[in-house]
């Protein structure tokens, strides 16, 4: 079975820690839902979405998703994790947690089933394993654009350009151009709340409370987000890594 947020030439130990990513950024980050129920659902009841909720253009949806991001210069979270089979099938359970903050920076901690940890600090995509005791290390730029979770902690145009991307209700199913791309999918859903400033006007605010990766071979991860918090910025020592004492690295930056 395979970790969808983790390369295939990364560790294959934890179907969990995948990346986000980012971020599907990391081994987590390939991070790394809605796109399970879609693919669950019937014919008919696809039709009739699609007659009642006609999906907006791509260029429209992008710049509308890229809004939303836009406001969420950090933030933390609890999540947990479903492994599905093409078939539909539950493969693992997991949990952990996740911070983010812009510009690639991201922590992913899983804690069950497996401990595994990835962190981009900017430069450098750690992914470290203390049941093996070995550590790897990606170079970021390498990385980032086969990144689709780094989405979420990167504002430049050129990554954008590289994805297309469709919105619904408050769904944005993000779509990699290149057919070589390990993820073939990401879905991020929002939730909408809105708070008052002082001069009472109404500010809508993005929180993110789910997504999704599909791959090549059609299992699909699925991130569940609790205690949002996009108040308070994460602290920076969770974006830097120390390797541990006996650790083994494998350097491929």
């Amino acid at each position: 079975m395979k970790n969808n947020l983790i390369p295939d030439h990364i560790s294959k130990q934890s179907l969990v820690c995948t990346i986000a990513l980012v971020c599907c950024v990391v081994p987590t980050l390939h991070l790394p839902q809605a796109m399970a129920v879609i693919e669950q659902t019937n014919t008919s009841n696809i039709e009739a979405v699609k007659v009642t909720v006609p999906l907006s253009r791509p260029n429209e949806a992008k710049r509308h998703l890229m809004t939303k991001l836009s406001k969420l210069a950090f933030f933390s979270a609890n999540f947990t994790q479903q492994i599905l089979s093409e078939q539909g099938d539950l493969l693992q359970n997991g949990s952990g947690t996740l911070a983010i903050s812009k510009p690639n920076l991201v922590n992913w901690t899983t804690t069950t089933p497996d401990e595994t940890l990835i962190v981009s600090d900017g430069e450098t995509l750690w992914f470290y394993d203390p049941f093996i005791e070995q550590a790897s290390a990606y170079s970021l730029a390498k990385s980032i654009h086969n990144t689709p979770i780094l989405l979420l902690t990167s504002d430049e145009d050129t990554l954008w350009q590289k994805y297309d991307v469709v919105e619904k209700d408050l769904s944005f199913v993000v779509t990699p151009k290149d057919d070589n791309s390990q993820i073939k999918q990401l879905t991020l859903s929002f939730s909408q709340s809105v708070s008052e400033n002082v001069d009472a006007a109404s500010i809508e605010e993005a929180q993110l409370t789910q997504f999704s990766f599909k791959d090549a071979t059609g299992q699909v991860s699925k991130i569940s987000l609790t205690l949002f918090n996009s108040k308070v910025k994460p602290a920076a020592s969770l974006f830097k890594f120390t390797l541990p004492q006996g650790v083994r690295l494998e350097d491929k930056r």
